[in-house]
């Protein structure tokens, strides 16, 4: 009877919202009305629980009323202001496509089958059953291309891609980090088809036992409110991406069924990938010798994408100031960034490798 009666408060509070013409908290209050409900109706028996899931449908019809009563420009304007208010920068289909993601075949495949073809081809995802919504976490150690490889899933969907430095989110004044929360969700609805970006999540959502911070907790169960919201009304064109360097930071409740469902390791780059990689990052220098991509390749066991980034443009740049010395144009060669390579060491180790395959076995 107490979930019943906070439920009910919740209602009134909607209804008192959009009365005075708040939509957005009035659509907040209605959303959080209809996910208790549904919980209840989970909860109940017999008769009751029919009549609390009639009751869940019928929250729900008014809160998408209010919902789609958003259209064409006013709809995308009043989101991007939304992101604008919490520093979040402008929403952008990226130009980057998956041909661009060097190697990472098996990362590709797993995310073609899940998020990009039943988002694609809806309807025949429909008659298969398959469904797309809720979340993703992209996991494995820093500079292995997350974010590069989430621009592209964008690109391929062509939905709006929202990148959120979990910074621009928190508050430690009561209610605002929840609120920041709730109006990215809203948000991301006004400019839907969109994927939700949070890199580094473990910030955001660190696990509760280890925090004394109220305000980090208060934030874990929002955003766990928010994609239970997502989770349980599929025709939304929104998916929330994940991405950490230390997956075994991040709060467990975020990571149950129902809510970041995919978990995808993005390991360092392999030989072929590494090939591909010196091939792309030297691809726009046009004093190139004729450099051996594979011997390169050979050198460069796990280093990371941002290693090899890096390697070519310091072995370019002291190319480029020998130039300015000389007077004397010279190509870039093999033997110019075989000496950037002994000088750097890889940022991924054995040990940090081991720490993955310890958690994907648990």
């Amino acid at each position: 009877m107490e979930d019943l009666y906070k439920i009910n408060r919740t209602l009134e509070t909607a209804i008192k919202m959009e009365a005075e013409g708040k939509l957005e908290e009035a659509i907040k209050n209605y959303k959080e009305a209809y996910i208790h409900m549904v919980e209840l109706a989970r909860e109940s028996k017999g008769a009751e629980r029919k009549k609390r899931a009639e009751q869940a449908e019928q929250i729900l019809k008014t809160y998408k009323r209010l919902e789609n009563s958003d259209a064409g420009e006013d709809r995308l304007e009043k989101g991007k202001k939304i992101l604008e208010s919490l520093n979040i920068e402008p929403p952008e289909i990226p130009k980057i496509t998956f041909d661009d993601v060097a190697g990472l075949n098996d990362v590709k495949n797993e995310i073609l089958s899940k998020i990009i073809y039943p988002m694609r081809y809806k309807e025949l995802s429909q008659e298969y059953n398959i469904e797309f919504g809720g979340g993703m976490l992209l996991f494995g150690p820093p500079g292995t291309g997350k974010t590069f490889i989430v621009k592209a899933i964008a690109n391929e969907v062509k939905a709006n891609f929202i990148n959120v430095n979990p910074s621009s989110l928190y508050s430690q004044w009561f209610g605002q980090f929840e609120k920041n929360i709730s109006q990215l969700f809203r948000a991301a609805y006004l400019l839907s088809p969109s994927i939700i970006f949070f890199d580094e999540i473990d910030t955001l959502v660190p696990k509760r036992s280890g925090t004394e911070s109220d305000a980090a907790k208060r934030g874990v169960s929002q955003l766990l409110t928010e994609v239970g919201g997502l989770t349980s009304e599929k025709d939304k064109n929104i998916f929330i991406i994940a991405a950490t360097n230390n997956p075994w930071a991040i709060d467990e409740a975020i990571l149950r069924p129902g809510r970041f469902d995919v978990k995808i390791y993005v390991p360092p780059p392999d030989f072929d990938a590494r090939v591909k990689l010196f091939q792309l990052k030297l691809s726009k220098i046009k004093p190139l010798g004729n450099i051996d991509y594979e011997e390169l390749a050979k050198l460069t066991e796990r280093y990371s994408g941002a290693d090899i980034e890096f390697i070519c443009k310091k072995a370019v740049q002291n190319v480029f100031m020998e130039v300015i010395k000389t007077g004397n144009k010279i190509p870039v060669t093999t033997d110019d960034i075989i000496s950037v390579i002994y000088q750097i060491k890889p940022s991924i180790d054995e040990r940090m490798l081991e720490k993955y395959r310890e958690y994907m076995a648990q």
